[in-house]
């Protein structure tokens, strides 16, 4: 009992330092994409090792994935800006042309969704260009669907617990990321041509 009671509470601990940490990198909102890369890559790491240093582990891995990240992170939200405008000319349409390209839209902003996902895991589990890692979360998303539908679902039940109860903010970040990579990387293990071409990231 005692030592499932300090791998429980080591466990919380951990999960709040980590969620600290991302929190505090992503105030400057810019800083979000390559926050959140480190947080997914310090979850695989934990997950890996289970015994590890958050703090140092959090900034080595800021570190080392800043660059891509962040241009992956302008590059989405340049995207999500052009979704948003192609919706708003797209309702402005007077022809029937306007429910087809509705669709599309539609459907594309879902591909954009799951992508939004499985990009991170990604990025912190092989060694990919930044182009490999878009095109990858998009072939992942719509290729293993379950797994990005069930992260769906833990980050909605995040949104609503944190609603709930505001003071969970400080640790349901982190363990939201924790599910989710265990949940995205049973795909990695499932996609033999993916783990044939890319190398995967040392811990």
């Amino acid at each position: 009992m005692n030592g499932k009671l300090y791998r429980t509470m080591e466990f919380i601990m951990n999960a709040f330092i980590l969620n600290l940490l991302w929190l505090v990198i992503c105030l400057p909102i810019l800083t979000i994409f390559p926050a959140t890369t480190a947080l997914f890559a310090v979850v695989r790491q934990w997950q890996k090792e289970k015994d590890i240093k958050i703090f140092s582990a959090f900034f080595r891995h800021l570190k080392a994935n800043f660059r891509q990240s962040f241009i992956l992170g302008i590059l989405w939200i340049f995207f999500t800006f052009l979704l948003i405008g192609d919706f708003i000319i797209t309702n402005q349409m007077q022809s029937n042309l306007k429910y087809v390209l509705f669709a599309f839209f539609f459907l594309l902003s879902i591909v954009y969704l799951f992508a939004s996902i499985t990009i991170f895991p990604i990025i912190v589990h092989y060694r990919v260009s930044w182009k490999d890692a878009i095109k990858n979360a998009m072939l992942l998303s719509i290729g293993y669907p379950q797994f990005v539908f069930l992260s769906l679902c833990i980050i909605a039940g995040t949104v609503v617990i944190i609603l709930y109860f505001p003071a969970a903010s400080m640790i349901a970040f982190s363990v939201a990321a924790y599910l989710i990579y265990a949940l995205v990387s049973k795909a990695f293990q499932k996609d033999k041509k993916v783990q044939t071409k890319f190398q995967t990231v040392a811990e």
